[in-house]
């Protein structure tokens, strides 16, 4: 009976991936116009987006399940693996520790007057970077030490490596201030999401 419900807990992963996709897509449709391929994700819940308040429901249901997830996975499953799985769940979990603050510094709207909420914003996601790649990637390489772990250690580790590499193009666009710049973040920002899904699907398996 514990491990059943252990292993319900544990889909709490795919349960925040689900309110966070559910975001994007719902705030895209509400707010008119809005461009998926030239706008980052957190204009929907930006100072003076128009739909921010129902948005950060979302995203902050996200963000409770996903640390959750975090600490459910490093708590209950990472015992089962070598000790860089260990540290992943570990760095798995200070990413959401330090996405959650998102709520409280939302980003500023291009062409509106910088605000201390926007710069913070963006020192949070200076914060972020290390944690989103060092998760996938210590993870990967400890599962892959285990005897048939390999294919998931791997696919672990090539999304720890995706994000890096989407993760400095995405920066290069957002300085330059590029055309598409919301397509180039959200297959960094997918990737994520892709690989906790698949992490939380593994593990929570009945």
């Amino acid at each position: 009976m514990k491990k059943t419900t252990e292993k319900w807990l544990l889909k709490t992963g795919m349960l925040a991936v689900a309110f966070y996709v559910a975001h994007v897509i719902l705030g895209g449709i509400l707010w008119k116009d809005y461009s998926h391929l030239q706008q980052p994700i957190s204009d929907l819940t930006s100072t003076g987006a128009p739909d921010k308040k129902l948005m950060l429901v979302f995203t902050t249901t996200y963000g409770v399940l996903a640390l959750l997830f975090a600490i459910l996975f490093t708590d209950l499953e990472s015992k089962k693996y070598p000790r860089l799985v260990f540290w992943g769940g570990v760095s798995f979990i200070l990413m959401h520790v330090v996405s959650i603050s998102y709520g409280l510094f939302p980003q500023d709207l291009p062409g509106s007057e910088p605000t201390f909420a926007g710069t913070m914003h963006l020192v949070v996601t200076a914060l972020i970077v290390p944690f989103t790649i060092l998760s996938p990637v210590l993870i990967g390489l400890g599962m892959r030490k285990k005897s048939g772990e390999r294919a998931f250690g791997n696919f672990s580790l090539i999304c720890g490596i995706m994000i890096f590499i989407l993760g400095g193009i995405t920066a290069l666009f957002y300085a330059k201030h590029l055309d598409y710049f919301g397509l180039v973040e959200r297959l960094n920002i997918g990737t994520l999401q892709v690989w906790t899904f698949f992490l939380s699907y593994k593990v929570s398996k009945l």
